[in-house]
């Protein structure tokens, strides 16, 4: 059953991304049609599961026969929104070059670093080549997003300094923005959210590996 926008939990959209990226390994190593089971083979995910997840967006495969991966990556590309292009400033402290760089490469299709921003003023002025940006101070944040039409904001700042920053981008006309400080940020219903916590993913596998609570504590 084909669901809205609305209707597609934030998990489903996690694993189409991780479809997308096996499927464009696979397509590269030259395999051309693709079982669910393979698909999940490939990525670990139970096979009901990936074709209860495709099946959110329409009807790809044929029974018996399973999906045509460059079909399938072509949908999924759309489905993502890759096939536009996301005008992207990263917003940081203290922010080291080469990890914008490198962090650059780990961008989704479609996605380009238009502006880089940095509230510590011994930065203003670097230029990232790789980027073709100049570092810029915060008070310049948001002539830069009008007049680039800007739509996607990277947050990585020190906890206190994240809300305000996030005002600045939301006041300037940002429309989506990722989060990666540890403390959740508020915005407007009209802009799109997301937290990414390092910390809550560490703690996960922390809480996993310890097993839990200990039989000495009492509940």
């Amino acid at each position: 059953m084909i669901k809205t926008r609305e209707d597609v939990s934030k998990n489903t959209i996690a694993r189409m991304v991780i479809y997308y990226n096996t499927l464009k390994k696979m397509k590269e190593e030259g395999e051309r049609i693709c079982a669910s089971t393979r698909l999940g083979q490939r990525t670990g995910i139970a096979s009901p599961l990936i074709r209860r997840d495709l099946a959110c967006f329409g009807g790809f495969g044929r029974k018996g026969v399973g999906y045509e991966v460059d079909f399938l990556l072509s949908w999924i590309k759309e489905i993502l929104g890759y096939n536009t292009e996301w005008k992207v400033v990263f917003v940081g402290t203290g922010i080291p070059l080469k990890g914008i760089v490198n962090a650059y490469g780990f961008l989704p299709p479609g996605f380009k670093i238009i502006a880089v921003a940095d509230l510590d003023k011994n930065n203003h002025g670097y230029k990232i080549p790789e980027l073709n940006v100049t570092i810029q101070p915060l008070e310049t944040l948001a002539n830069l997003i009008k007049q680039k039409d800007i739509s996607i904001g990277l947050i990585n700042v020190h906890p206190k300094q994240a809300q305000k920053v996030v005002n600045i981008l939301v006041k300037a006309g940002i429309k989506g923005i990722a989060n990666f400080s540890p403390i959740p940020v508020l915005v407007p219903k009209h802009i799109s959210l997301s937290q990414l916590n390092v910390s809550s993913c560490l703690s996960q596998l922390s809480y996993n590996l310890s097993g839990g609570l200990s039989e000495n504590i009492l509940v």
